[in-house]
């Protein structure tokens, strides 16, 4: 029997998209706004930024590197069974955090543990909608992976809030009683019917009474030594390879600013809120991107758009704390003078105040606040990465079909957790070592340029491939 075709909808099509959108919303607002529990983490344990990254290294490197482990899980429990034990990995992760003695214990809660439960539940709500879909797949994958970037804008601030309320522990605790509440959306992914020869890709219903009458007939679940042999003819195909390293290179930089931006903003001068709503601010931006760019992949090449994107993030990165000396000198302000009157204002009378002000006034403009420099960076990193993050998956399905889709991404998802495993710390080091964190920034976006340039050549290397076959 031929393979069932994508139903496009349906009312567990559209459950399936919601429950990857909530998924989004809680599970990578979680993970992308974790940067703003570093500074607080560096006064408790008295520790180093190279330290302290390692805790989001870890996290985002074991998230991304579970992709195999998930993909089994998928394969062999379904979506569902697949995302509860996920949910409660996290949410585990969060509270064990929450009584971590050092940072090494951090090491293994926030970062391993908390990384591995959202690992787990990342694979099997992109694979259900990806499943579930076909034509509408670029426009169902955007809406659902705005999530993240919604995720990624309340949860910054919120986790701001309750950390000015609270301690940063209970803080944790909380957020870990919201990642718990992800069991609930992983309910909603209802497994597709199967025919005799098709794979068992979430298939196995938990809970449901009807899953006996669905698997009757059907092939057993795909084994472990299948599922691995499959991802080592993968390692084996040249677009997959040369697509893996891009990714590994985009990832040693992807989360610098989720991690960095936060304490960067304060060794600008800017506060802790201020640093909280920079990050919330490359959620919303990569959100509205994710529409924007959903709707323009099925009218333009969706290879040249997710490289030019790259290359564009790559280069605001390096230059991102270099964007309000460039406006003063644009606008030919002197930032030394704004910074020199506005010391001398508190040894001033009143009436000397009055008479300055205006001098004063023009002189600090807009110009002269890293604020702004920091806004343009942060607001052009969240549309460029979104490119990464929603047509990743339509990029991969468009070079190796669907029917590899599962298997590929899981693959993909461990070069790009290897990749996060080594970015952060080389930043926080670097930072450690200079002082600062331009050098690392200035690094880290020429990888992610670097990865957007390597792919340009695919479509002429295909092309040539086939002419010769």
């Amino acid at each position: 029997m031929a393979a069932p075709v994508a139903p496009d909808g349906g009312f567990w099509g559209w459950m399936a998209v919601v429950a990857c959108f909530m998924g989004n919303v809680i599970g990578d607002g979680v993970m992308y706004s974790f940067g703003i529990f570093l500074p607080k983490f560096k006064e408790y344990f008295q520790c180093g930024s190279g330290e302290v990254s390692t805790i989001n290294s870890i996290q985002m490197g074991v998230t991304f590197a579970s992709g195999p482990i998930a993909s089994y899980m998928t394969n062999r429990l379904g979506w569902r069974l697949t995302t509860v034990i996920g949910s409660v990995l996290a949410s585990a992760g969060l509270c064990l955090s929450a009584v971590a003695p050092s940072v090494f214990f951090l090491y293994f809660s926030a970062g391993g543990l908390l990384g591995l439960g959202l690992g787990i539940i990342y694979l099997p709500r992109l694979d259900c909608i990806t499943q579930y879909f076909d034509k509408k797949r670029p426009f169902v994958t955007g809406i659902a992976i705005c999530g993240s970037g919604i995720g990624t804008f309340i949860m910054a601030p919120l986790t701001d809030v309750l950390l000015n309320m609270y301690d940063w522990k209970i803080c944790l605790v909380i957020l870990g009683g919201i990642c718990f509440t992800n069991c609930f959306f992983g309910l909603m992914f209802q497994p597709l019917p199967k025919s005799q020869d098709e794979d068992s890709i979430g298939c196995e219903k938990m809970g449901d009474t009807n899953s006996e009458t669905l698997l009757k007939g059907g092939a057993e679940p795909e084994t472990a030594k299948e599922t691995f042999g499959e991802m080592f003819h993968l390692l084996r195909d040249w677009a997959f390879m040369l697509f893996a390293v891009s990714n590994f290179l985009t990832s040693l930089g992807y989360p610098i600013p989720y991690t960095f931006v936060p304490d960067n903003a304060i060794h600008l001068g800017l506060t802790e809120r201020q640093g909280s709503y920079l990050v919330g601010l490359i959620g919303i931006s990569n959100t509205i991107a994710r529409v924007v760019l959903g709707a323009l992949s099925q009218k333009l090449n969706r290879l040249f758009l997710y490289n030019t994107c790259l290359v564009i993030c790559g280069i605001t990165m390096a230059v991102s704390n270099f964007f309000q000396p460039m406006m003063a000198a644009i606008f030919s302000v002197d930032c030394t003078l704004a910074v020199a009157n506005a010391t001398l204002i508190p040894a001033l009378n009143s009436s000397a105040v009055t008479v300055i002000e205006p001098v004063i006034s023009n002189t600090t403009s807009w110009a002269c606040d890293p604020y702004v420099g920091q806004l343009i960076y942060v607001n052009c990193y969240g549309v460029t990465s979104a490119a990464y993050v929603l047509l990743t998956t339509l990029v991969l399905a468009d070079l190796l079909g669907a029917d590899k889709f599962t298997n590929a991404f899981g693959l993909l998802l461990l070069f790009q957790g290897v990749a996060t495993f080594i970015g952060p710390p080389i930043v926080g080091f670097m930072f450690d070592a200079f002082g600062t964190y331009n050098e690392g920034f200035i690094l880290m976006g020429s990888m992610i340029s670097l990865s957007g340039l390597m792919l340009y050549p695919v479509p002429c290397i295909m092309t040539m491939l086939a002419t010769k076959v």
